[in-house]
């Protein structure tokens, strides 16, 4: 119940959902997460509106257009929901809320914020925006530099996957498991045990502002913004959303198979980057090309949504995502300085 204390707040949500996914659970949670937050809100000022589309590119462009007359934007699912949510939001003042109940919610997980609860999550939300309880957080960007990004152009909150994580990902994104967690393993051990080399031109900078441009020929190479990737695989621990930084990891050979298998195993501990097959380097931008004498890439995944495929230039918006968060969170985010993904107000 609303304490006497509680500022009232009002205005406009909008909401997306995603009746798709995790093989029919999606139409149940989007349904629940509606009805819930509709009755919620009926005691306030708030109105609810669902701009779900058709398709993935339907609600999207509902979510954009209805931004002018929205207060927040509210997206019910996993961490592809979190991306057609990132892209609806970039770089604009309208906050996102994210109600995680998808096969991986990553991003969530990351801050702090509830996983497989709807009612608690709208709970949170509300909460945020009671309060105007918010971070800003960094955005990867990718788009294709050959045509200006009219084949490629998409934010990503995550990771932009561009070789066997890519592969692991659209592996786990058709399995029939029951949970994430088990469509991320098996997809893993599948992928480990027949380990690619891909071939790429890499053009980067890194966070010191030095250059480099070389051929790579690598089975793993990824771009990360925040440390969470396959429902629960800490890929990138070090990965701060304040930062203005992005993260690059590559293999500097192809592993045999146990030692595909042994880096999985680590990258679930997040200490994986103590491995001599790691690469890890922080950076502001790069420009990933076909090249070298390996394998065709495969097609690019942001935040397990396929994206196209390379060439692609990535870089990093600074702050360009608002996220709600309740009280509770951004408390601990101003009190634990040395937290790696913390973003401020």
């Amino acid at each position: 119940m609303t304490d006497s204390n509680t500022p009232t707040p009002t205005g406009t949500i909008a909401v997306v959902t995603n009746p798709a996914s995790d093989n029919g659970r999606g139409r149940l949670a989007g349904r629940k997460a509606i009805g819930y937050l509709t009755e919620r809100c009926s005691r306030t000022g708030f109105t609810v509106i669902d701009v779900t589309g058709a398709t993935r590119r339907e609600s999207l462009e509902n979510a954009r257009r209805h931004l002018s007359h929205a207060d927040a934007l509210v997206v019910v699912g996993g961490d592809g929901m979190v991306s057609l949510g990132v892209n609806a939001v970039a770089d604009c003042d309208i906050p996102l809320g994210i109600v995680a109940c998808g096969s991986g919610n990553d991003f969530a997980r990351g801050l702090g914020l509830p996983v497989g609860h709807v009612e608690t999550s709208i709970e949170a939300i509300l909460a945020a925006l009671s309060y105007q309880s918010s971070i800003n957080l960094d955005l990867g960007h990718a788009e294709s530099p050959d045509d200006d990004g009219t084949r490629v152009n998409t934010f990503f909150a995550g990771m932009l996957n561009c070789s066997i994580d890519a592969a692991i990902n659209n592996r786990a994104n058709h399995s029939r498991l029951p949970f994430g967690g088990l469509r991320y393993l098996e997809a893993g051990i599948r992928e480990a045990l027949h380990v690619k080399d891909y071939g790429f031109h890499i053009d980067v900078t890194y966070d010191d502002g030095d250059m480099d441009d070389y051929d790579l020929t690598t089975p793993l190479l990824a771009v990360a913004n925040a440390r969470f990737i396959g429902s629960g695989i800490e890929a990138s621990p070090d990965s701060d959303l304040g930062d203005g930084m992005l993260e690059m990891l590559w293999a500097k050979w192809r592993p045999s198979a146990p030692q595909a298998l042994r880096v999985l195993a680590q990258a679930y501990r997040g200490t994986h980057l103590s491995n001599p097959l790691i690469g890890y380097r922080r950076i502001t931008a790069v420009t990933i090309s076909g090249g070298g004498r390996g394998e065709e890439p495969p097609l690019l995944m942001a935040d397990g949504e396929i994206v196209g495929r390379v060439p692609v230039r990535v870089d990093v918006h600074h702050k360009a995502l608002k996220l709600l968060v309740p009280p509770s969170v951004l408390r601990q985010w101003h009190d634990a300085s040395n937290v790696g993904t913390r973003g401020e107000q």
